[in-house]
């Protein structure tokens, strides 16, 4: 096993970002190429004083050291968000819209969403480093994206708007309910033949800044009838629903290693 540290330059919004790139065990002992899932909010994947926020991780590092030969062989490419929670949703939201704010909340009233301009970055610039430094199985075939909350948001847009470049995903928690009007009209139109394997999932205790946990279900549960409406069946799509589950990365550490065996299991 092996993390690099690249600092890199999302170019389409000009900010600077870390990408930490997990290679498996045997990478560098032989010539095998690997598929690669990409992930945002990347600071949270390995370890916990990586984490923003005083969040746990997913602790995926010390996972990897007990249980790696349990996993699928998996290049992931870690991209850190931005540690302002305004910020963060701006750049993984795709769309942008005004929100009347109930007293008491502390939301944002108008999103200009950047999350765009950031996939664009994430599947030229960044996909292009990634496969000339390593490895790679670079076709879309293998080649993953994995989000929580408005990072899943972000995963759902690009697992439908990038098929040329997503065909797996790994979507836990994902943020939709606020912006269902915006998302349903992508979705109603959106070809899902490409999918290969997706994993998605919610718990029923989950709310965010604006969100109710009934609103947190109701959103995860039309994303996945769109996707069964689009022909993912059982052997595609798994999709869980966490009875108590709260909306935290100790949660998302618990369920990430089983959905990558999910999304990469033939590795």
């Amino acid at each position: 096993m092996r993390i690099d540290v690249l600092d890199e330059r999302i170019s389409t919004l000009d900010r600077d970002v870390t990408v930490r790139v997990f290679l498996p065990d045997g990478y560098e002992n032989g010539k095998k190429r690997y598929p690669v899932l990409y992930i945002n909010d990347g600071q949270d994947v390995f370890r916990d004083e990586q984490a923003f926020w005083g969040a746990e991780s997913l602790r995926f590092e010390q996972y990897y050291k007990d249980f790696g030969k349990f996993l699928p062989e998996v290049i992931l490419a870690a991209i850190e968000s931005p540690e302002d929670h305004a910020v963060r949703t701006a750049q993984y939201s795709p769309f942008t819209k005004d929100f009347v704010v109930p007293e008491g909340k502390t939301f944002e009233p108008h999103i200009e969403g950047k999350g765009i301009p950031y996939l664009d970055w994430m599947t030229t610039d960044l996909k292009n480093k990634i496969d000339g430094l390593y490895r790679t199985l670079p076709d879309a075939e293998h080649t993953g994206i994995c989000g929580y909350s408005t990072g899943g948001l972000n995963s759902v847009y690009a697992i439908v708007k990038y098929p040329q470049i997503f065909h797996r995903a790994i979507i836990m928690s994902a943020a939709v309910c606020i912006w269902m009007d915006k998302l349903e009209e992508i979705l109603k139109e959106a070809s899902y033949s490409h999918i290969k394997k997706l994993y998605l999932d919610t718990g029923t205790n989950e709310f965010g800044r604006m969100t109710t946990k009934e609103e947190f279900l109701a959103g995860a549960e039309t994303v996945r009838r769109y996707f069964v409406k689009g022909g993912l069946g059982d052997d595609i799509l798994k999709y869980t629903i966490y009875q108590d589950a709260i909306h935290s990365q100790r949660e998302w550490r618990m369920r990430f290693p089983d959905a990558l065996r999910w999304v990469f299991h033939e590795f």
